[in-house]
C-alpha cells in the first residue's frame, strides 16, 4: 500500500505539471460567454472586432477579420500559442514608404485589454493617434511593444512601467511631448528603447531613467531635442546600437563612448561637432556603423580609422573635411557604404576604387556617394569591378574625362548620378550592357558644354534597365531624332530631357507607353508637331503633376479637355512656342495648379473669367508675350497664394483693382507694354511687403509716386518707363533697401523655386536709347530704377545716392532741374546712367569707382 501510495502521488504529481495548462484552459472555456472555434477564443475574437471597428482600413489590412472567418488565429497579422489558443501576438505593421492614405487610423480599442496572454504587439508606420490607459495597463505579459511612426500625441502614458517583463519598447517618430521618463524604472529587462523625434529637452534629471537600464543594447534617441549628452555610464558592457543623431550637442563627446566594449553602431550625425575627426575612435574596432555627418567637423580623415576591419558604414557627409581619401580605405572590404558627399574632399579616387576592387571574393561596397566634393581626374577602369555597387553618386564634383565601358558591367546598380561634370566623349551601348536593375539615371549638365557629352545609341538597341523610373539627361546630346531606345522602359515617371538636340516629332507611341508619367521636360529643343496633349483613344496622362514644353516648335490649340487629360497637372509651361488661338477655361478645372507658363506664344483673346478663383495652390503666371486683350479678371487680381504675375507686352487694359490688397505675397508684378491706366495705389507700399519687381513701363499710367510706395523695401527693380507720371521724386527713395546691398539678396529671383519646380524668370530691360537686353540667370543681380518718358520734375534726391547695388538708373526724357548730386559717383556698381533729356546742370564723372 505504501508503494501504490507513493506511485499514486507520482501520477498526480505528473499530471499536475503537465496538463495543468490544459486544466486551466478548461476551466476558463468552460464559462458561459467563452467557446473556441478551432483555436480561438471567442471573448478574443469579439475584442480583435472591436479593435477593427474603431478603425480605419482602406487598404484592407484586416479584411480576414469576420464573424464568418470564426478562427481568428488564421486572421492576419494574428499568432495564437499552439497549446492554450490565446492571441500572443499582433503583428499590423506597415512599412515606412508606405502612403497615409493606406495606413491603419483611428484610436486603438480598449477592448484589446481583453488580450491578457499578449506578448507582442506591433503597430508600427500606421496613422493610429490614440492609446487607452487601460488597454497599456492590461497586457502586463508584453514582451515586445513597438508604436514607432504613428500620431500618437500628449503624454506617455505613464502605465508603460506596469509592463515589467518588456525586452523592446519602440515609440519613436510620433508626437510625444515627453516631461517625465520614470515609467523607465520598471522596466529593467529592456533591451531597445527607441524614443526618436520625441520631445525630451523638457525631461531634466528624469533622463537618468535610461541609465538605469542595465540591460540595454540599442538606444534611438534621433532628434529628440536633448539638452545635452546624455552620461551613460552603465552600459560599458552592454550598449552595440547608439543613435544621438540630430540633437545639436556642439561638442565631442567620445572619452564617454570610448569605454563602450560592445558597441558596433554609432550616430552622432547633425550635432554640431566641431574640430577634427579624433584619433582615437580608432579604437573601436568592434564598429560596424560609425555615422558623423552634417556636423562641423575639419582637417583631414584620419589614415588610422582603416583601423575599424570590421566596418560596413563609414558617413562623413556635409561637414568640412579636406583632403585626399587615405590610400588605406582601399583596404576596407567589408565596407558597403562609404559617404563622403559635401565635404572638401580632393585628390583622385583612383587608388581607392583600385584598392577596394581587390578584396577577395568581391568587394562588399553597395553604396559610394563623393557628391559635391572637389575630386578630379576621372572614373578608373577598375570601377566595373565593384560588382555589388548598388548606388553611385559622383555629381558635381571638378571630375572630368570620358566615362569608362566598364560602368556598364555593374549589374546591380539601381541609382547612377554622374551629373555636373566635364565629361566629354560619348556613351555607348556597352556603357550600359548589364546595368538590368537601373532605376535612377541622371547625367546633366547645368548648361550645354562647348563639346556635350553624345549618346551614341543605335536606334533599335533594345536597353536593359527596363525598371527605370527616372531619366535627366539635360544638356547632353541624343538628337536629332527622338530616342527611340526609350520605348521599352514603361516604368518611367520622370523624363527630363531639357536640351538634347531633338529636332523631330514627339512619336504616336509614346501616350501609349506612359500612362503613369508624374514629370516630362522636353524644353529647348526644336521639338515640331502638335502639342502632345490631345490624346487619342481616351489615354489620359492621370498622375501627370508636371509638363515642362518651353522653348520648342510645337503649334496648335491648347486642348479644351486639358482638365481631364492632365487633371493632377501642377506645374505647365508651354512658353516659347507657336500655340494659337485662346486660353481655355477648362485650365481653372486644374486644381492643383501652381504654375502657369504661357509666355512668348500666339495666344489671342480675353482671358477665362470667374474661374481662377478657384486655384488656391496658384503660385506662378506667365501670359507675357502674347496677343491676348481685354480687361484682367478679377478673380486674377484675387489670387491670395501668387507670387509671380507677368502679363507684360499684350493688349490688356483697366486700372489696379483693390482687390490687388489681397495679393501679399507677391514678389514679381510685370505689367509692362500694355494699356493699363490709372493711378498708382497708395496702398501698395503697405499691402505689398515683399514686392521685388514692379515693371509697369510702357502703359498709361498718370499721378504721382507717393511716400507709401517707398515702404516698398524690398523692391529691387522699379520700371515705370514711358507712362504719364508726373510730380516730383520722393527723397524717401533711400528706403529701398534691397538696392542698397551690392550682393544679391534673395535667390528667389534668379531661380523660382515654386514648390520643386523651377521657374526661370525672363525680364527685358530697356537701359538706353532704344537698346533692350534680356535678363534671365543673372536677374537676381539686376538692380534697376527706370523713370524715363514721364513728366517728373523738381531735383534728383541726393538719397538716391544711397542705392549702392543699384546697376542701372535712367531718369531720362522728363523735367528734372538743378543739381547733378555730387555723391553720385560713389554707385560703385552703376553699368548704366542716362539723365539725358532733363535741364540738370553740373558734372557727372568721367569713370565710376571701381
Amino acid at each position: 500500500m505504501a508503494i501504490d501510495s507513493i506511485l499514486s502521488a507520482i501520477l498526480l504529481s505528473f499530471l499536475v505539471l503537465f496538463l495543468g495548462p490544459y486544466l486551466q484552459t478548461a476551466k476558463l472555456c468552460s464559462c458561459s460567454d467563452d467557446h473556441k472555434i478551432g483555436n480561438c477564443h471567442s471573448f478574443e475574437r469579439l475584442a480583435l472586432l472591436d479593435f477593427k471597428k474603431g478603425v480605419e482600413d482602406p487598404s484592407n489590412m484586416l479584411s480576414s477579420w469576420r464573424l464568418d472567418n470564426e478562427d481568428c488565429c488564421k486572421w492576419h497579422g494574428v499568432g495564437c500559442s499552439n497549446v492554450t489558443g490565446y492571441v500572443e501576438e499582433l503583428h499590423l505593421n506597415t512599412t515606412w514608404d508606405t502612403t497615409q492614405a493606406t495606413r491603419l487610423s483611428g484610436g486603438i480599442s480598449p477592448a484589446l485589454a481583453q488580450l491578457k496572454h499578449l506578448k507582442y504587439l506591433d503597430l508600427r508606420g500606421n496613422a493610429l493617434d490614440s492609446i487607452p490607459d487601460q488597454f497599456i495597463g492590461s497586457v502586463k505579459e508584453l514582451r515586445y511593444l513597438d508604436l514607432s511612426g504613428n500620431y500618437f500625441e500628449g503624454r506617455i502614458p505613464q502605465q508603460l512601467g506596469n509592463l515589467s517583463h518588456l525586452h523592446h519598447l519602440g515609440l519613436s517618430y510620433n508626437r510625444f511631448s515627453i516631461q517625465e521618463l520614470q515609467f523607465l524604472s520598471h522596466l529593467t529587462s529592456l533591451e531597445y528603447l527607441g524614443l526618436s523625434r520625441s520631445d525630451l529637452s523638457k525631461t531634466g534629471e528624469s533622463l537618468q531613467y535610461i541609465n538605469r537600464l542595465h540591460s540595454l543594447s540599442e538606444l534611438h534617441l534621433f532628434g529628440c531635442q536633448l539638452p545635452s549628452f546624455p552620461l551613460m555610464t552603465n552600459f560599458t558592457t552592454t550598449l552595440s546600437v547608439l543613435d544621438l543623431s540630430d540633437n545639436n550637442f556642439g561638442g565631442f563627446f567620445f572619452k564617454a563612448i570610448l569605454n563602450f566594449t560592445a558597441l558596433q553602431s554609432l550616430d552622432l550625425s547633425g550635432n554640431e561637432i566641431q574640430g577634427p575627426i579624433p584619433k582615437a575612435i580608432a579604437q573601436k574596432t568592434s564598429l560596424k556603423t560609425l555615422r558623423l555627418g552634417g556636423n562641423d567637423l575639419t582637417g583631414p580623415i584620419p589614415d588610422v580609422l582603416a583601423n575599424l576591419t570590421s566596418l560596413e558604414c563609414l558617413g562623413l557627409e556635409f561637414n568640412h573635411l579636406e583632403g585626399p581619401i587615405p590610400l588605406s580605405f582601399g583596404a576596407f572590404c567589408k565596407l558597403k557604404e562609404l559617404a563622403l558627399s559635401r565635404n572638401n574632399i580632393s585628390g583622385e579616387i583612383t587608388e581607392f576604387v583600385n584598392g577596394i576592387s581587390l578584396c577577395r571574393p568581391n568587394s562588399l561596397l553597395e553604396i559610394l556617394d563623393l557628391e559635391q566634393t572637389k575630386l578630379t581626374g576621372n572614373i578608373p577602369y577598375s570601377i566595373g569591378n565593384l560588382k555589388s555597387l548598388r548606388e553611385l553618386f559622383l555629381q558635381q564634383t571638378s571630375m572630368n574625362g570620358t566615362i569608362p565601358k566598364s560602368l556598364g558591367q555593374l549589374s546591380e546598380l539601381e541609382w547612377l548620378d554622374l551629373s555636373l561634370n566635364a565629361w566629354d566623349g560619348e556613351l555607348t551601348e556597352d556603357h550600359f550592357a548589364n546595368l538590368a536593375n537601373l532605376i535612377f539615371l541622371i547625367i546633366s549638365f547645368d548648361e550645354k558644354p562647348p563639346k556635350p557629352l553624345f549618346f551614341n545609341l543605335s536606334s533599335n538597341w533594345v536597353c536593359p534597365f527596363t525598371k527605370l523610373s527616372y531619366l535627366d539627361l539635360t544638356n547632353c546630346q541624343l538628337g536629332p531624332f527622338f530616342p527611340s531606345w526609350i520605348r521599352n522602359l514603361n516604368r518611367l515617371g520622370d523624363i527630363m530631357l531639357e536640351n538634347v538636340g531633338i529636332s523631330d516629332k514627339i512619336p504616336n507611341w509614346f501616350p501609349k507607353i506612359y500612362p503613369s508619367l508624374q514629370a516630362l521636360d522636353l524644353s529647348n529643343n526644336q521639338i515640331r508637331g502638335k502639342l502632345p496633349l490631345e490624346l487619342r483613344n481616351g489615354l489620359k496622362f492621370t498622375e501627370m503633376d508636371m509638363l515642362n514644353l518651353r522653348g520648342n516648335l510645337f503649334s496648335g490649340t491648347i486642348p479644351l479637355n486639358i482638365n481631364e487629360t492632365m487633371p493632377n497637372l501642377s506645374h505647365v509651361s508651354l512658353s516659347n512656342n507657336l500655340i494659337e488661338g485662346s486660353i481655355p477655361s477648362s485650365i481653372c478645372n486644374l486644381k492643383l495648379l501652381e504654375v502657369v507658363s504661357l509666355s512668348s506664344n500666339n495666344l489671342s483673346g480675353e482671358l477665362p473669367q470667374e474661374c481662377w478663383k478657384d486655384l488656391q495652390f496658384l503660385e506662378v503666371i506667365d501670359l507675357s508675350n502674347n496677343h491676348l486683350s481685354g480687361k484682367v479678371p478679377i478673380s486674377i487680381w484675387s489670387a491670395p497664394g501668387l507670387s509671380i504675375l507677368s502679363l507684360s507686352k499684350n493688349g490688356f487694359s483697366g486700372n489696379l483693382p483693390p482687390n490687388l490688397k489681397t495679393m501679399g505675397l507677391l514678389r514679381v508684378i510685370d505689367l509692362g507694354e500694355n494699356s493699363f491706366s490709372g493711378n498708382l495705389p497708395m496702398w501698395m507700399g503697405k499691402r505689398l511687403p515683399q514686392l521685388e519687381i514692379l515693371r509697369l513701363r510702357s502703359n498709361s499710367f498718370s499721378g504721382f509716386i507717393h511716400e507709401h510706395h517707398c515702404l516698398l523695401h524690398s523692391l529691387r527693380i522699379l520700371d515705370l518707363a514711358h507712362n504719364g507720371l508726373s510730380g516730383t521724386i520722393p527723397h524717401c527713395f533711400g528706403n529701398f533697401s534691397g538696392m542698397a546691398t551690392v550682393h544679391p539678396t534673395d535667390p528667389f529671383i534668379s531661380s523660382f523655386g515654386i514648390n520643386n519646380h523651377e521657374f526661370v524668370e525672363q525680364l527685358n530691360v530697356w537701359i538706353t536709347k532704344g537698346i533692350e537686353l534680356e535678363y534671365n540667370g543673372t536677374l537676381a543681380f539686376l538692380k534697376c530704377i527706370d523713370l524715363s518718358h514721364n513728366a517728373f520734375s523738381g531735383e534728383i534726391p541726393t538719397e538716391i545716392t544711397g542705392l549702392l547695388g543699384l546697376s542701372i538708373l535712367n531718369l531720362s526724357m522728363n523735367h528734372l532741374t538743378g543739381r547733378i548730386p555730387e555723391k553720385i559717383g560713389s554707385m560703385q556698381r552703376l553699368e548704366v546712367l542716362d539723365l539725358s533729356r532733363n535741364q540738370l546742370s553740373g558734372s557727372i564723372p568721367q569713370a565710376f569707382p571701381l
